[in-house]
Protein backbone atom coordinates (compact mmCIF):
# COMPACT_ATOMS: atom_id res chain seq x y z
CA UNK A 1 0.00 0.00 0.00
CA UNK A 2 2.91 2.35 0.78
CA UNK A 3 4.34 1.75 -2.68
CA UNK A 4 1.00 2.59 -4.32
CA UNK A 5 0.72 5.85 -2.34
CA UNK A 6 4.27 6.87 -3.21
CA UNK A 7 3.69 6.14 -6.93
CA UNK A 8 0.51 8.25 -6.85
CA UNK A 9 2.35 11.08 -5.07
CA UNK A 10 5.23 11.04 -7.59
CA UNK A 11 2.76 10.94 -10.49
CA UNK A 12 0.79 13.89 -9.10
CA UNK A 13 4.02 15.84 -8.60
CA UNK A 14 5.11 15.15 -12.18
CA UNK A 15 1.74 16.27 -13.58
CA UNK A 16 1.81 19.39 -11.39
CA UNK A 17 5.27 20.35 -12.66
CA UNK A 18 4.24 20.02 -16.30
CA UNK A 19 1.01 22.00 -15.88
CA UNK A 20 2.42 24.80 -13.69
CA UNK A 21 4.61 26.55 -16.29
CA UNK A 22 1.72 26.88 -18.74
CA UNK A 23 -0.51 28.30 -16.01
CA UNK A 24 2.09 30.88 -15.02
CA UNK A 25 3.18 31.76 -18.59
CA UNK A 26 2.64 35.33 -19.77
CA UNK A 27 -0.25 35.65 -22.17
CA UNK A 28 0.35 37.15 -25.60
CA UNK A 29 -1.16 40.39 -26.88
CA UNK A 30 -4.92 40.48 -27.34
CA UNK A 31 -6.23 40.89 -30.92
CA UNK A 32 -8.90 43.60 -31.19
CA UNK A 33 -11.14 43.68 -34.28
CA UNK A 34 -12.92 46.82 -35.43
CA UNK A 35 -15.21 48.28 -38.05
CA UNK A 36 -15.18 51.55 -39.97
CA UNK A 37 -18.24 53.57 -40.97
CA UNK A 38 -18.10 56.00 -43.91
CA UNK A 39 -20.65 58.77 -44.55
CA UNK A 40 -19.89 61.00 -47.59
CA UNK A 41 -21.64 64.28 -48.40
CA UNK A 42 -22.91 64.89 -51.11
CA UNK A 43 -23.87 61.53 -52.62
CA UNK A 44 -24.48 62.97 -56.10
CA UNK A 45 -21.41 64.43 -57.84
CA UNK A 46 -22.03 66.93 -60.62
CA UNK A 47 -19.96 69.54 -62.45
CA UNK A 48 -20.41 72.10 -59.66
CA UNK A 49 -19.14 69.80 -56.91
CA UNK A 50 -15.56 70.58 -55.89
CA UNK A 51 -15.03 68.42 -52.80
CA UNK A 52 -16.61 65.56 -50.90
CA UNK A 53 -16.84 65.76 -47.10
CA UNK A 54 -16.62 62.48 -45.26
CA UNK A 55 -17.20 61.60 -41.63
CA UNK A 56 -17.37 58.34 -39.79
CA UNK A 57 -16.26 56.28 -36.85
CA UNK A 58 -13.78 53.51 -36.05
CA UNK A 59 -15.64 51.15 -33.73
CA UNK A 60 -13.23 49.14 -31.56
CA UNK A 61 -12.30 48.81 -27.91
CA UNK A 62 -11.21 51.99 -26.13
CA UNK A 63 -7.50 51.22 -26.55
CA UNK A 64 -7.85 50.91 -30.35
CA UNK A 65 -10.15 53.83 -31.23
CA UNK A 66 -8.04 56.95 -30.86
CA UNK A 67 -5.14 58.17 -32.96
CA UNK A 68 -5.72 55.73 -35.82
CA UNK A 69 -4.90 56.91 -39.36
CA UNK A 70 -7.77 56.50 -41.83
CA UNK A 71 -6.83 56.13 -45.53
CA UNK A 72 -9.33 56.74 -48.32
CA UNK A 73 -9.83 55.54 -51.89
CA UNK A 74 -12.51 55.64 -54.56
CA UNK A 75 -13.67 52.35 -56.10
CA UNK A 76 -15.41 52.44 -59.48
CA UNK A 77 -18.50 50.22 -59.33
CA UNK A 78 -18.35 49.27 -63.03
CA UNK A 79 -14.67 48.66 -63.70
CA UNK A 80 -13.51 47.95 -60.14
CA UNK A 81 -10.64 50.43 -60.55
CA UNK A 82 -9.28 51.69 -57.23
CA UNK A 83 -8.04 55.29 -56.94
CA UNK A 84 -6.15 55.83 -53.65
CA UNK A 85 -6.26 59.35 -52.23
CA UNK A 86 -3.40 61.22 -50.56
CA UNK A 87 -5.72 62.70 -47.92
CA UNK A 88 -5.83 60.93 -44.55
CA UNK A 89 -7.66 61.56 -41.26
CA UNK A 90 -6.77 60.78 -37.65
CA UNK A 91 -9.43 59.50 -35.26
CA UNK A 92 -10.31 61.32 -32.06
CA UNK A 93 -10.65 59.77 -28.57
CA UNK A 94 -14.07 58.30 -29.38
CA UNK A 95 -13.05 57.03 -32.85
CA UNK A 96 -14.74 59.80 -34.87
CA UNK A 97 -13.03 61.33 -37.89
CA UNK A 98 -13.76 63.91 -40.59
CA UNK A 99 -12.00 64.79 -43.84
CA UNK A 100 -12.47 66.83 -47.00
CA UNK A 101 -11.62 64.82 -50.12
CA UNK A 102 -11.26 65.78 -53.77
CA UNK A 103 -14.14 64.69 -56.01
CA UNK A 104 -13.80 61.46 -57.99
CA UNK A 105 -12.08 61.74 -61.36
CA UNK A 106 -14.38 59.19 -63.01
CA UNK A 107 -16.45 60.50 -65.90
CA UNK A 108 -20.21 60.31 -65.58
CA UNK A 109 -22.48 58.60 -65.59
CA UNK A 110 -20.77 56.32 -63.08
CA UNK A 111 -21.21 54.79 -59.67
CA UNK A 112 -18.30 55.21 -57.25
CA UNK A 113 -17.89 53.90 -53.70
CA UNK A 114 -15.73 55.60 -51.07
CA UNK A 115 -13.60 53.14 -49.11
CA UNK A 116 -11.91 53.86 -45.76
CA UNK A 117 -9.21 51.67 -44.20
CA UNK A 118 -7.28 51.79 -40.91
CA UNK A 119 -3.97 49.94 -40.66
CA UNK A 120 -3.04 47.37 -38.04
CA UNK A 121 -1.18 48.76 -35.03
CA UNK A 122 0.14 47.58 -31.67
CA UNK A 123 -0.86 49.49 -28.55
CA UNK A 124 0.53 49.18 -25.03
CA UNK A 125 -1.57 50.36 -22.10
CA UNK A 126 -0.91 50.63 -18.41
CA UNK A 127 2.27 50.73 -16.42
CA UNK A 128 3.18 49.70 -12.91
CA UNK A 129 5.20 52.85 -12.32
CA UNK A 130 3.83 56.26 -13.15
CA UNK A 131 6.09 58.56 -15.07
CA UNK A 132 7.80 55.80 -17.04
CA UNK A 133 7.99 56.57 -20.73
CA UNK A 134 7.89 52.94 -21.87
CA UNK A 135 4.70 51.15 -20.98
CA UNK A 136 5.08 47.54 -19.92
CA UNK A 137 1.43 46.76 -19.30
CA UNK A 138 -0.98 44.91 -21.54
CA UNK A 139 -0.53 44.83 -25.30
CA UNK A 140 -3.30 45.02 -27.86
CA UNK A 141 -3.01 44.26 -31.56
CA UNK A 142 -5.51 46.60 -33.22
CA UNK A 143 -6.41 44.70 -36.38
CA UNK A 144 -6.86 46.31 -39.79
CA UNK A 145 -10.42 47.39 -40.47
CA UNK A 146 -12.20 48.82 -43.49
CA UNK A 147 -15.60 50.05 -44.57
CA UNK A 148 -17.38 51.38 -47.63
CA UNK A 149 -19.92 54.08 -48.21
CA UNK A 150 -23.14 53.91 -50.14
CA UNK A 151 -22.52 54.33 -53.89
CA UNK A 152 -21.90 57.91 -55.03
CA UNK A 153 -23.50 58.88 -58.31
CA UNK A 154 -21.35 60.80 -60.78
CA UNK A 155 -24.05 62.45 -62.89
CA UNK A 156 -22.07 64.56 -65.33
CA UNK A 157 -18.63 64.50 -66.85
CA UNK A 158 -16.18 65.56 -64.19
CA UNK A 159 -13.02 67.36 -65.14
CA UNK A 160 -10.13 66.98 -62.73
Amino acid sequence: MKKLMSVIAVGALAVGLTVAPSAIAKQGPKSVPGTVTVVPTPTTIDATTTTVSVSGNVAASSSCRKDRTVRFSYVNGTTGAVTPLATTAVTGPNGDYTAVLPKPTDTGPASVTLSATVDQSIRKVGSKKKGKKTKKGRQFVCLEASGQSVPLTVSAPVTP
